[in-house]
Protein backbone atom coordinates (compact mmCIF):
# COMPACT_ATOMS: atom_id res chain seq x y z
CA UNK A 1 0.00 0.00 0.00
CA UNK A 2 0.94 4.19 -0.67
CA UNK A 3 -0.46 7.19 -0.73
CA UNK A 4 0.11 9.68 -3.64
CA UNK A 5 3.23 12.12 -2.96
CA UNK A 6 3.39 13.82 -6.52
CA UNK A 7 6.23 15.79 -7.13
CA UNK A 8 5.90 18.85 -9.30
CA UNK A 9 5.56 16.73 -12.03
CA UNK A 10 2.64 14.73 -10.57
CA UNK A 11 4.66 11.69 -10.68
CA UNK A 12 3.84 8.43 -7.74
CA UNK A 13 6.55 8.18 -5.04
CA UNK A 14 7.29 5.82 -1.79
CA UNK A 15 8.74 7.72 0.63
CA UNK A 16 11.15 5.87 2.91
CA UNK A 17 10.09 4.47 6.58
CA UNK A 18 12.42 6.66 8.21
CA UNK A 19 11.50 9.86 6.52
CA UNK A 20 8.00 9.29 6.86
CA UNK A 21 7.74 8.57 10.31
CA UNK A 22 10.37 11.78 10.69
CA UNK A 23 7.53 13.70 8.72
CA UNK A 24 4.39 11.92 10.45
CA UNK A 25 5.54 12.54 13.84
CA UNK A 26 7.36 16.77 13.00
CA UNK A 27 3.15 16.99 12.03
CA UNK A 28 1.62 15.02 14.79
CA UNK A 29 3.23 16.97 17.85
CA UNK A 30 2.15 20.27 16.54
CA UNK A 31 0.59 21.98 20.02
CA UNK A 32 2.00 19.33 22.47
CA UNK A 33 3.90 20.56 24.94
CA UNK A 34 5.96 17.31 25.25
CA UNK A 35 7.92 16.39 22.34
CA UNK A 36 7.89 12.91 23.28
CA UNK A 37 3.89 12.78 22.70
CA UNK A 38 1.41 12.96 19.99
CA UNK A 39 -2.24 14.15 19.56
CA UNK A 40 -4.27 12.43 17.44
CA UNK A 41 -5.29 14.93 14.69
CA UNK A 42 -8.34 15.26 12.92
CA UNK A 43 -7.73 14.82 9.09
CA UNK A 44 -9.25 13.12 5.81
CA UNK A 45 -7.41 9.43 5.21
CA UNK A 46 -7.08 7.48 2.04
CA UNK A 47 -6.65 3.86 2.19
CA UNK A 48 -5.17 2.65 -1.22
CA UNK A 49 -3.25 -0.18 -2.96
CA UNK A 50 -0.79 0.56 -5.31
CA UNK A 51 -0.36 -1.38 -8.93
CA UNK A 52 1.88 -0.62 -11.75
CA UNK A 53 0.27 -1.49 -15.45
CA UNK A 54 -0.45 -0.30 -18.99
CA UNK A 55 -2.90 0.76 -21.48
CA UNK A 56 -4.90 -1.58 -23.65
CA UNK A 57 -7.12 -2.14 -26.11
CA UNK A 58 -10.85 -3.50 -24.85
CA UNK A 59 -10.34 -6.09 -27.70
CA UNK A 60 -6.93 -7.26 -28.62
CA UNK A 61 -5.82 -10.54 -30.80
CA UNK A 62 -2.82 -12.16 -32.13
CA UNK A 63 -2.40 -12.51 -35.76
CA UNK A 64 -1.08 -16.12 -36.34
CA UNK A 65 0.01 -18.39 -39.60
CA UNK A 66 -1.58 -21.29 -40.22
CA UNK A 67 1.24 -22.21 -42.69
CA UNK A 68 5.31 -22.26 -43.45
CA UNK A 69 6.53 -19.92 -45.78
CA UNK A 70 8.23 -16.49 -46.71
CA UNK A 71 6.20 -13.43 -45.78
CA UNK A 72 5.60 -12.00 -49.36
CA UNK A 73 3.31 -9.13 -48.81
CA UNK A 74 2.21 -7.14 -46.08
CA UNK A 75 -0.50 -4.31 -46.84
CA UNK A 76 -0.50 -2.14 -43.92
CA UNK A 77 1.42 -0.69 -41.20
CA UNK A 78 1.22 0.27 -37.45
CA UNK A 79 -1.62 2.39 -36.91
CA UNK A 80 -3.43 1.75 -39.57
CA UNK A 81 -7.48 1.35 -39.34
CA UNK A 82 -8.84 -2.11 -40.43
CA UNK A 83 -12.03 -4.06 -40.86
CA UNK A 84 -13.43 -7.51 -40.99
CA UNK A 85 -12.32 -9.33 -43.93
CA UNK A 86 -9.24 -6.39 -44.65
CA UNK A 87 -5.85 -8.35 -46.11
CA UNK A 88 -3.27 -7.83 -44.11
CA UNK A 89 -0.26 -10.42 -45.21
CA UNK A 90 0.36 -13.04 -47.67
CA UNK A 91 2.74 -15.96 -47.13
CA UNK A 92 4.43 -17.85 -50.46
CA UNK A 93 4.93 -21.44 -50.07
CA UNK A 94 5.57 -23.05 -53.95
CA UNK A 95 4.96 -26.65 -53.05
CA UNK A 96 1.11 -25.68 -51.56
CA UNK A 97 0.78 -23.76 -55.28
CA UNK A 98 1.69 -26.90 -57.10
CA UNK A 99 -0.62 -29.06 -55.16
CA UNK A 100 -3.64 -26.21 -55.97
CA UNK A 101 -2.60 -26.22 -58.97
CA UNK A 102 -2.67 -30.50 -59.75
CA UNK A 103 -5.82 -30.19 -57.40
CA UNK A 104 -7.75 -27.64 -60.08
CA UNK A 105 -6.13 -30.13 -62.71
CA UNK A 106 -7.54 -33.21 -61.89
CA UNK A 107 -10.53 -31.49 -60.78
CA UNK A 108 -10.91 -30.12 -64.59
CA UNK A 109 -10.00 -33.11 -66.09
CA UNK A 110 -12.93 -35.23 -64.04
CA UNK A 111 -15.25 -32.81 -64.74
CA UNK A 112 -14.47 -33.10 -68.30
CA UNK A 113 -15.17 -37.12 -67.71
CA UNK A 114 -18.29 -36.17 -66.06
CA UNK A 115 -19.97 -34.52 -68.67
CA UNK A 116 -22.52 -35.87 -71.07
CA UNK A 117 -20.13 -35.16 -74.41
CA UNK A 118 -16.87 -36.86 -72.66
CA UNK A 119 -15.47 -39.66 -75.02
CA UNK A 120 -16.10 -42.55 -72.53
CA UNK A 121 -20.07 -41.52 -72.29
CA UNK A 122 -20.54 -40.57 -75.88
CA UNK A 123 -18.97 -44.11 -77.09
CA UNK A 124 -21.49 -45.91 -74.57
CA UNK A 125 -24.36 -44.23 -75.87
CA UNK A 126 -22.83 -44.49 -79.50
CA UNK A 127 -23.05 -48.52 -78.56
CA UNK A 128 -26.55 -48.42 -77.03
CA UNK A 129 -28.18 -46.52 -80.02
CA UNK A 130 -26.35 -49.22 -82.06
CA UNK A 131 -27.87 -51.74 -79.78
CA UNK A 132 -31.64 -50.50 -80.03
CA UNK A 133 -31.30 -50.41 -84.14
CA UNK A 134 -30.33 -54.18 -83.87
CA UNK A 135 -32.99 -54.70 -81.25
CA UNK A 136 -35.59 -53.43 -83.63
CA UNK A 137 -34.28 -55.65 -86.51
CA UNK A 138 -34.13 -58.58 -84.59
CA UNK A 139 -37.51 -57.78 -83.27
CA UNK A 140 -39.16 -57.47 -86.75
CA UNK A 141 -37.34 -60.51 -87.89
CA UNK A 142 -38.51 -62.31 -85.08
CA UNK A 143 -42.26 -60.92 -85.75
CA UNK A 144 -42.19 -62.31 -89.33
CA UNK A 145 -40.92 -66.00 -88.24
CA UNK A 146 -43.89 -66.11 -86.00
CA UNK A 147 -46.16 -65.36 -88.94
CA UNK A 148 -44.06 -67.92 -91.63
CA UNK A 149 -44.62 -70.34 -89.37
CA UNK A 150 -48.19 -71.09 -88.58
CA UNK A 151 -48.00 -72.02 -92.41
CA UNK A 152 -45.06 -74.31 -91.98
CA UNK A 153 -43.22 -71.80 -94.23
CA UNK A 154 -39.80 -71.84 -91.78
CA UNK A 155 -38.23 -74.93 -90.18
CA UNK A 156 -38.85 -74.52 -86.67
CA UNK A 157 -34.99 -73.77 -86.07
CA UNK A 158 -35.36 -70.89 -88.11
CA UNK A 159 -38.13 -69.57 -86.05
CA UNK A 160 -35.97 -70.23 -82.60
CA UNK A 161 -33.06 -68.93 -83.62
CA UNK A 162 -34.61 -65.63 -84.72
CA UNK A 163 -36.65 -65.82 -80.64
CA UNK A 164 -32.59 -66.36 -79.38
CA UNK A 165 -31.31 -63.21 -81.43
CA UNK A 166 -34.05 -60.88 -80.44
CA UNK A 167 -33.38 -62.19 -76.47
CA UNK A 168 -29.83 -61.59 -76.88
CA UNK A 169 -30.16 -57.96 -78.32
CA UNK A 170 -32.48 -57.38 -75.08
CA UNK A 171 -29.81 -58.19 -72.88
CA UNK A 172 -27.23 -56.50 -74.89
CA UNK A 173 -29.24 -53.27 -74.25
CA UNK A 174 -29.98 -53.68 -70.79
CA UNK A 175 -26.70 -54.32 -70.05
CA UNK A 176 -25.01 -51.35 -72.16
CA UNK A 177 -27.77 -49.33 -70.36
CA UNK A 178 -26.77 -50.30 -66.93
CA UNK A 179 -22.88 -50.13 -67.79
CA UNK A 180 -23.90 -45.87 -69.48
CA UNK A 181 -25.50 -45.86 -65.02
CA UNK A 182 -22.58 -47.48 -63.52
CA UNK A 183 -19.67 -45.40 -65.84
CA UNK A 184 -21.85 -41.99 -64.92
CA UNK A 185 -22.47 -42.78 -61.16
CA UNK A 186 -18.31 -43.56 -61.35
CA UNK A 187 -17.51 -40.81 -63.16
CA UNK A 188 -19.77 -38.37 -60.67
CA UNK A 189 -17.78 -39.89 -57.94
CA UNK A 190 -14.91 -39.13 -59.30
CA UNK A 191 -15.76 -35.59 -59.97
CA UNK A 192 -17.00 -35.27 -56.35
CA UNK A 193 -14.03 -36.70 -54.79
CA UNK A 194 -11.34 -33.85 -57.30
CA UNK A 195 -14.12 -31.41 -56.20
CA UNK A 196 -13.04 -31.73 -52.63
CA UNK A 197 -9.78 -32.39 -52.64
CA UNK A 198 -9.97 -28.87 -54.78
CA UNK A 199 -11.34 -27.33 -51.77
CA UNK A 200 -9.20 -28.56 -49.46
CA UNK A 201 -6.39 -26.72 -51.01
CA UNK A 202 -8.45 -23.53 -52.19
CA UNK A 203 -8.66 -23.39 -48.29
CA UNK A 204 -5.79 -24.57 -47.51
CA UNK A 205 -4.50 -21.71 -50.05
CA UNK A 206 -6.61 -19.21 -48.03
CA UNK A 207 -4.05 -19.38 -45.01
CA UNK A 208 -1.68 -17.98 -47.10
CA UNK A 209 -3.78 -14.84 -47.39
CA UNK A 210 -4.19 -13.43 -43.54
CA UNK A 211 -7.21 -11.22 -43.37
CA UNK A 212 -8.52 -9.35 -40.48
CA UNK A 213 -11.17 -10.87 -38.00
CA UNK A 214 -12.34 -7.78 -36.12
CA UNK A 215 -12.12 -3.95 -36.91
CA UNK A 216 -9.59 -1.97 -35.33
CA UNK A 217 -6.26 -0.75 -35.96
CA UNK A 218 -2.45 -2.72 -36.11
CA UNK A 219 -0.78 -2.61 -32.77
CA UNK A 220 2.30 -4.33 -33.54
CA UNK A 221 4.17 -6.47 -36.61
CA UNK A 222 6.34 -8.34 -35.76
CA UNK A 223 7.63 -9.74 -38.95
CA UNK A 224 9.39 -8.09 -41.95
CA UNK A 225 8.84 -9.03 -46.13
CA UNK A 226 10.62 -12.29 -47.12
CA UNK A 227 11.56 -13.26 -43.50
CA UNK A 228 10.38 -17.72 -42.49
CA UNK A 229 7.14 -17.48 -41.33
CA UNK A 230 6.41 -20.75 -39.40
CA UNK A 231 2.95 -22.23 -38.48
CA UNK A 232 1.41 -20.95 -35.38
CA UNK A 233 4.22 -18.10 -35.02
CA UNK A 234 2.82 -14.81 -34.62
CA UNK A 235 3.13 -11.80 -37.03
CA UNK A 236 1.17 -8.91 -35.60
CA UNK A 237 -1.02 -8.04 -33.29
CA UNK A 238 -4.30 -6.09 -33.59
CA UNK A 239 -6.77 -3.99 -31.11
CA UNK A 240 -9.65 -2.61 -31.29
CA UNK A 241 -12.68 -1.30 -29.03
CA UNK A 242 -12.19 1.30 -26.14
CA UNK A 243 -9.17 1.96 -24.03
CA UNK A 244 -8.83 -0.02 -20.68
CA UNK A 245 -6.29 -0.20 -18.18
CA UNK A 246 -4.77 -3.61 -17.13
CA UNK A 247 -3.20 -3.23 -13.46
CA UNK A 248 -0.72 -5.70 -12.11
CA UNK A 249 -1.94 -6.25 -8.31
CA UNK A 250 0.30 -7.92 -5.97
CA UNK A 251 -0.99 -11.13 -4.05
CA UNK A 252 -0.91 -9.45 -0.32
CA UNK A 253 -3.36 -7.18 -2.05
CA UNK A 254 -5.65 -8.86 -4.18
CA UNK A 255 -8.06 -9.86 -1.95
CA UNK A 256 -8.62 -6.17 -0.73
CA UNK A 257 -9.90 -5.07 -4.75
CA UNK A 258 -13.27 -5.02 -5.74
CA UNK A 259 -15.64 -4.21 -8.51
CA UNK A 260 -16.12 -0.13 -8.63
CA UNK A 261 -13.46 1.08 -6.36
CA UNK A 262 -12.09 4.19 -7.70
CA UNK A 263 -8.45 4.80 -8.69
CA UNK A 264 -6.37 7.70 -9.24
CA UNK A 265 -4.23 6.80 -12.55
CA UNK A 266 -0.84 8.86 -13.57
CA UNK A 267 0.32 7.84 -17.49
CA UNK A 268 3.80 8.13 -18.42
CA UNK A 269 2.67 9.97 -21.66
CA UNK A 270 0.95 12.40 -19.33
CA UNK A 271 2.80 13.31 -16.42
CA UNK A 272 0.96 16.75 -15.67
CA UNK A 273 -2.44 15.20 -14.53
CA UNK A 274 -3.88 12.47 -13.12
CA UNK A 275 -7.35 10.70 -14.44
CA UNK A 276 -10.08 8.91 -12.66
CA UNK A 277 -10.96 5.49 -13.11
CA UNK A 278 -12.82 2.54 -11.45
CA UNK A 279 -12.18 -0.90 -11.47
CA UNK A 280 -14.56 -2.93 -13.89
CA UNK A 281 -12.74 -6.91 -14.01
CA UNK A 282 -10.97 -8.98 -11.46
CA UNK A 283 -8.86 -12.27 -13.18
CA UNK A 284 -9.91 -14.94 -10.99
CA UNK A 285 -6.04 -16.57 -11.67
CA UNK A 286 -2.68 -15.84 -10.63
CA UNK A 287 -0.61 -15.04 -13.79
CA UNK A 288 2.21 -16.75 -13.27
CA UNK A 289 4.32 -14.64 -16.20
CA UNK A 290 3.73 -11.66 -14.59
CA UNK A 291 4.00 -13.24 -11.36
CA UNK A 292 0.91 -11.26 -10.05
CA UNK A 293 -3.05 -10.97 -10.37
CA UNK A 294 -4.42 -9.11 -13.36
CA UNK A 295 -7.28 -6.31 -13.13
CA UNK A 296 -8.97 -4.20 -15.51
CA UNK A 297 -10.37 -0.67 -14.67
CA UNK A 298 -12.00 2.04 -16.90
CA UNK A 299 -11.60 5.57 -17.06
CA UNK A 300 -14.33 7.51 -15.53
CA UNK A 301 -13.77 10.88 -17.43
CA UNK A 302 -13.44 11.53 -21.07
CA UNK A 303 -10.48 10.76 -23.04
CA UNK A 304 -8.58 10.88 -26.02
CA UNK A 305 -7.76 8.05 -28.00
CA UNK A 306 -4.28 7.11 -25.86
CA UNK A 307 -1.64 5.46 -26.84
CA UNK A 308 -1.93 0.96 -26.53
CA UNK A 309 1.03 -0.32 -24.13
CA UNK A 310 1.45 3.48 -22.35
CA UNK A 311 2.93 2.29 -18.77
CA UNK A 312 1.36 4.27 -15.82
CA UNK A 313 0.77 3.88 -12.11
CA UNK A 314 -2.11 3.73 -9.81
CA UNK A 315 -3.59 4.10 -6.53
CA UNK A 316 -7.01 1.91 -6.32
CA UNK A 317 -8.97 3.67 -3.23
CA UNK A 318 -10.24 1.29 -0.87
CA UNK A 319 -11.28 3.71 1.47
CA UNK A 320 -11.65 6.77 2.72
CA UNK A 321 -13.10 8.93 5.36
CA UNK A 322 -13.20 12.61 6.08
CA UNK A 323 -11.92 14.51 9.39
CA UNK A 324 -11.33 11.28 10.82
CA UNK A 325 -8.87 11.05 14.05
CA UNK A 326 -5.86 10.02 13.12
CA UNK A 327 -2.44 8.91 14.74
CA UNK A 328 0.45 8.48 12.92
CA UNK A 329 0.69 4.62 12.35
CA UNK A 330 3.90 4.31 13.75
CA UNK A 331 2.56 4.87 17.28
CA UNK A 332 0.59 2.38 17.50
CA UNK A 333 2.24 -1.44 18.74
CA UNK A 334 0.98 -5.04 17.99
CA UNK A 335 -2.15 -6.05 19.05
CA UNK A 336 -3.66 -2.08 17.86
CA UNK A 337 -2.35 -0.62 21.80
CA UNK A 338 -0.56 2.87 22.76
CA UNK A 339 1.19 3.77 25.56
CA UNK A 340 -0.07 6.89 26.75
CA UNK A 341 1.15 9.08 30.01
CA UNK A 342 -0.64 7.14 32.25
CA UNK A 343 -1.36 3.75 30.62
CA UNK A 344 -1.72 0.99 27.80
CA UNK A 345 -4.52 1.74 25.98
CA UNK A 346 -5.94 -0.79 23.26
CA UNK A 347 -7.59 1.02 20.75
CA UNK A 348 -9.86 0.34 17.61
CA UNK A 349 -8.82 1.28 14.50
CA UNK A 350 -10.85 1.86 11.53
CA UNK A 351 -9.13 2.66 7.92
CA UNK A 352 -5.26 2.69 8.23
CA UNK A 353 -2.81 3.28 5.44
CA UNK A 354 1.24 3.20 5.97
CA UNK A 355 0.89 6.51 7.15
CA UNK A 356 -1.62 7.06 9.24
CA UNK A 357 -4.60 5.15 11.27
CA UNK A 358 -8.21 5.90 12.14
CA UNK A 359 -9.44 5.86 16.18
CA UNK A 360 -12.67 4.77 16.46
CA UNK A 361 -12.69 4.34 19.89
CA UNK A 362 -9.83 4.73 23.09
CA UNK A 363 -8.73 8.17 22.69
CA UNK A 364 -9.65 11.45 22.27
CA UNK A 365 -8.11 14.73 20.52
CA UNK A 366 -6.94 15.37 24.13
CA UNK A 367 -4.95 12.04 24.72
CA UNK A 368 -1.37 11.87 24.71
CA UNK A 369 0.23 8.97 23.22
CA UNK A 370 3.93 8.43 23.57
CA UNK A 371 6.25 7.89 20.47
CA UNK A 372 8.33 5.26 20.00
CA UNK A 373 11.97 5.62 19.43
CA UNK A 374 13.31 5.55 15.61
CA UNK A 375 15.73 2.69 15.24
Amino acid sequence: MQAYYPDNKSKLYNVTKGLLLFLLIATAITGCNNSNYVIPQRKDIVDVVFASGYIAKSTEYNITSNVDGFLRQSFLSEGDSISIGTALFTISNEVQHAELDNALIHYNDAKLKASSNSPQIAQTKVQIEQAKTQLDLDRKNFERYAKLIKSSAVSEVDFEKSRLQLQTSENNLKILEATLMDLQQALNVSLHSAKNALTIQQENNADYLITAMLNGSILNIYKKLGELVKRGEVLAKVGGGKDIIKLYVAEDDINRIALGQGLKVALNTKKNRLFSAEISRIYPAFDRVEQSFIVEAIFTEPMEELFSGTQLQANIIIAHKENALLLPIACIAEGDSVQTKDKKVYVTVGIRNNDWAEIIEGLDEDSEVQVPKVK
